[in-house]
């Protein structure tokens, strides 16, 4: 389908932004700060115990401090990890390029110091935007001459690239300042705000849902929520302040909507109702990255803290999980404002931090009622029943992409499990290396999974009599568009694959079936099919063969190469003795050009040997004649019957003697033709004079 008609769907669009290469890079780079995050999350988790055991606030404060300054550098981490993860594409050198958008970031900080609302607001979405710009730029001014200042030869690469980078780095550095500098001057960036007052929550359902859907999708874009919607949640605070007041004076609170109630029936888990997202992986997602991910992020998430899944699945310009991310929280707002105005539990009048404990949240926002764990406890699961259809839907992608159906063979391509991610030396460009040949491989096996695939047969004539004594039944396939596909192309792909045990299943079904077409017709000849050493060394698969070959009365035998000969040799022997049971033959295909099979044929029970085109062509040397006569001495004194292959002119059909009877296969005789044409050919060849001479129209088609 072309693209123009697939981008049509806006599902479509999401998936193809989804994998744009500027968004992978974001997600790659920002898994990276994990662990940072995770170290951040721990001083938190001690800080709020610590004031939960009653320690000193000196203590408190230290870990929450600590947590604030870790936070503080995640802006620059971010841009550092994703500046090196898009240098990669670009080619520029990594950590030169790293350092330059880390550089990018502190000279955001410093223009940004005058305005601390829109610096907190800001700083991870310029951190996380800005390597998107700068690193092209700075990759098509270092292709420029005039910007390189050391040539290379003349000293080590590492300091020939790193000087190299000075100039796009102090030009892109140039740019971004004054960029900068010019938004700055507009109020609305130096005054970042957004307003909110208290006459808004007389519309709580309206309001609630604005919040939570705004929160989110600030979320989704990197605007850090919570800083961007400072004054939103100073009224917020004011509105819980107010209800405290009121009930204390012996009046009704007044207003449902209110900071305390987000904390614990909103934002569970953090923005987005996050815990809900883990819960759903745990129960829908069998990634084991998925699933280990989840559980880490689930301690910290009981102190609504989500930056874990936030940063490492990752939420932030992941639209797959973007109308969720949205749907959670302005679901549980409105569940929560109808429970609480149906006067099933009281308005909050406890004014709690946003990273109070789950549970005890509940309990204490409810007015110490059970009622309240109960609804927190439902709007987790419906969050995660919310979730669940993208988490499912990402994994039945995932298994999509490990799997792709032949229909034509009635099998499937399973993709290999997921491959570590760290290699020896550069582990993001092997990653990719790696990506690139697996998305490569997906390609090319689902472009092969559209083919058409049907047998073609070569006849095999014998030089004693003249006669078609049997043929090679031979893949072939057709593209969508009817186009002959070549065999060694899509051969080594589908080997590649580990798909060649369902090709050989496939091929004697309807070797057998042709077979069968014959035989109704009056008409019998022996057939081979080439067959892979795994089919015969895998019990299952060769119970399966013997099965179908049966069907074919001892006429349909295999042919295998020489390397197949090296594997399992007790499962060899059992596989070669059920042949013969059932009456097929075994043939060794293309000797003399692989694992030097002479020292294997007195082990086994093998038939016959097809003499590769290889010997045939050497002959018009004096050595390759010479070799080629040693191998049909060789092969009469084993007694085993004699195919060459390749041959298509005088001169090589003449320069083959031997007192054995000799079958050649090739060109000179026939091309490989459907089915119905060997019929013809064989019975010509019954009414030709039984000599060993040129047959008339030897290409038959």
């Amino acid at each position: 389908m072309p693209k123009s008609i697939f981008l049509r769907y806006p599902q479509d669009r999401l998936a193809a932004l989804a994998s744009a290469n500027g968004l992978r890079a974001i997600r790659e780079g920002l898994l990276w700060t994990m662990p940072c995050l995770l170290v951040s999350a721990m001083f938190l988790v001690l800080s709020v115990f610590a004031r939960q055991l009653g320690l000193s606030d000196g203590i408190a404060d230290l870990l929450a401090g600590v947590h604030r300054k870790l936070n503080g550098i995640m802006p620059l981490l971010a841009g550092m990890s994703i500046g090196y993860m898009l240098s990669i594409r670009h080619r520029l050198p990594h950590l030169p390029t790293a350092l330059l958008c880390l550089s990018y970031v502190v000279i955001a900080e410093s223009l940004l110091a005058p305005y601390p609302q829109a610096a907190s607001t800001l700083m991870l979405f310029i951190a996380i935007v800005s390597p998107l710009a700068t690193v092209p730029l700075m990759a098509w001014l270092h292709r420029r001459r005039w910007t390189r200042l050391a040539p290379d030869g003349l000293i080590s690469d590492n300091v020939r690239d790193t000087l190299n980078m000075v100039m796009p780095g102090l030009l892109t550095a140039c740019l971004v300042t004054a960029l900068l500098h010019a938004a700055l001057r507009i109020p609305a960036v130096a005054q970042f705000n957004i307003p909110l007052s208290l006459a808004s929550l007389d519309n709580p359902y309206t309001t609630g849902a604005l919040v939570a859907a705004l929160n989110s999708l600030l979320w989704f874009f990197g605007i850090h929520g919570v800083h961007a919607m400072a004054p939103i949640m100073e009224v917020l605070d004011q509105a819980t302040q107010l209800n405290a007041t009121t009930v204390a004076a012996g009046y009704e609170s007044v207003y449902a909507l209110n900071s305390t109630l987000l904390g614990a029936f909103v934002f569970i888990g953090g923005s987005g109702a996050t815990l809900s997202l883990a819960a759903a992986i745990l129960l829908c997602s069998r990634s084991e990255s998925l699933r280990l991910l989840a559980l880490a992020s689930i301690p910290v998430s009981l102190l609504n803290v989500n930056e874990i899944l936030l940063f490492g699945v990752p939420l932030i310009l992941n639209p797959r999980l973007l109308l969720p991310f949205i749907l959670a929280p302005v679901t549980n707002v409105i569940i929560a404002l109808a429970v609480v105005q149906l006067g099933w539990l009281p308005q909050a009048t406890v004014a709690l931090p946003l990273t109070s404990p789950v549970l005890f949240n509940a309990y204490v926002g409810a007015g110490e009622h059970l009622g309240g764990v109960a609804l927190q406890l439902f709007l987790v699961m419906l969050g995660a029943c919310l979730y669940a259809p993208c988490v499912i839907a990402l994994e039945r992608q995932r298994k999509a992409d490990a799997t792709v159906y032949f229909k034509s063979l009635d099998t499937t391509f399973p993709r290999l499990q997921e491959e570590s991610l760290l290699y020896a030396h550069d582990p993001v460009v092997a990653t990719y290396a790696n990506r690139a040949r697996r998305s490569a491989e997906i390609s090319r096996i689902r472009a092969i999974s559209e083919y058409d695939f049907y047998l073609e047969f070569q006849p095999q004539v014998s030089l004693r009599s003249g006669l078609c004594t049997g043929c090679e039944a031979l893949l072939r396939a057709t593209g969508p568009e009817g186009a002959q596909q070549a065999p060694l192309e899509f051969l080594r792909w589908l080997a590649q694959a580990g798909l060649m045990r369902d090709v050989d299943l496939w091929v004697a079904r309807q070797a057998v079936l042709q077979c069968q077409a014959w035989r109704a017709q009056g008409f019998t000849l022996p057939m081979t099919i080439n067959v892979t050493g795994g089919t015969l060394t895998s019990a299952a698969d060769l119970d399966k063969l013997i099965k179908v070959l049966e069907q074919a009365q001892g006429q349909v035998s295999v042919e295998l190469t020489e390397d197949a000969l090296v594997e399992d040799a007790q499962a060899l022997h059992t596989a070669f003795g059920r042949l013969h049971d059932i009456g097929a033959r075994v043939y060794i295909d293309d000797f003399g050009t692989g694992y030097s099979a002479l020292s294997y044929l007195h082990q086994f029970q093998i038939d016959a040997v097809k003499i590769d085109r290889s010997f045939v062509l050497a002959q018009s040397h004096e050595r390759g004649a010479l070799v080629m006569s040693g191998l049909l001495r060789f092969c009469e004194a084993l007694n085993l019957q004699i195919i060459v292959e390749g041959v298509e002119t005088d001169k090589q059909l003449s320069s083959l003697a031997s007192s054995a009877e000799i079958i050649v296969q090739g060109w000179y005789y026939s091309k490989a033709v459907p089915g119905e044409h060997i019929v013809d050919f064989a019975r010509r060849r019954q009414q030709m004079p039984a000599m060993p001479a040129h047959p008339s129209g030897a290409a038959a088609t």
